[in-house]
């Protein structure tokens, strides 16, 4: 054999050994994608679980459920706070969510579940204009547009959030 053989054979060996490494860190990078998105994915639920948690304070469920029975015309000062944070806490968690859909570490499944939850929030026109007059000020741009697109819409079930379920 001669050096030229020996060098090609070693160029081959070379080659095969590169394409190795790549189809190697192309599977570790898709392993880790999926481990980053089951990660974000998990923070999200377990921030939503913490936001429910404070709404079973019998306090704040009721003074939160008073602003979206809408059948008192004036809320408190408290009432309003409270009403405030809830939205805010709940926004703020969607706001990731959606941040972090658009950079793909949400899957979309996750982020279009997240939609009627976001619709939820906006039955009570006390939330609407909490949106409008304050509250977007508080958020990204891109998830002001968002929300905003969402409340050119009518509110679910004529703005009835505690509408009675249907259960057959």
């Amino acid at each position: 054999m001669n050096w030229e053989a020996i060098g090609a054979i070693g160029e081959i060996i070379g080659a095969i050994s590169v394409l190795a490494t790549l189809i190697f860190l192309s599977s570790q990078l898709r392993q880790n994608t999926i481990a980053l998105q089951q990660q974000s994915s998990r923070s999200s639920a377990s921030a939503l679980q913490q936001v429910s948690a404070s709404m079973m304070d019998p306090n704040v469920s009721r003074n939160v459920s008073k602003a979206y029975a809408e059948i008192d015309p004036d809320l408190s000062i408290s009432q309003t706070v409270q009403l405030e944070h809830m939205m805010m806490q709940y926004l703020l968690v969607f706001q990731q969510d959606f941040l972090d859909w658009d950079k793909g570490l949400h899957p979309s499944t996750l982020w279009d579940s997240r939609l009627p939850l976001i619709d939820a929030i906006f039955v009570a026109t006390r939330a609407r204009e909490w949106w409008k007059n304050v509250g977007k000020h508080y958020f990204t741009p891109s998830f002001q547009k968002l929300i905003d697109k969402r409340l050119e819409s009518e509110a679910r079930d004529g703005g009835e959030y505690f509408k009675p379920l249907n259960v057959s």
